[in-house]
């Protein structure tokens, strides 16, 4: 079974939605649910791609018990997040919720 649960401290994770929020605010165009998880998009835009590689980065480290796929399709980048077992779908596709509003 896998463990369902982010490893970050308390503050690391604060400081990371702060991050993820800031990125979002700027880029964000769409979230939408997928079979196993979320794809969220966001648009091509000067320095956007980086904070989403390192972000990404982080994620895979501190919640591993998702997938965290990055790609391209036209002037957007694509974020999938998808769970590594059924276990992990419902948590994953709940990630990012601040983010839907």
């Amino acid at each position: 079974m896998t463990t369902i649960a982010c490893t970050l401290s308390d503050d690391d994770r604060r400081a990371n939605q702060g991050r993820w929020q800031a990125l979002s605010a700027r880029a964000l165009l769409a979230v939408d649910p997928t079979d196993r998880g979320l794809r969220l998009a966001f648009a091509r835009m000067p320095a956007v791609e980086t904070e989403l590689r390192a972000l990404a980065e982080v994620e895979r480290e501190c919640c591993a018990f998702a997938t965290w796929t990055l790609s391209e399709a036209g002037d957007r980048i694509l974020l999938d997040v998808a769970g590594k077992s059924d276990d992990a779908v419902p948590a994953v596709k709940e990630l990012f919720r601040s983010l839907r509003a």
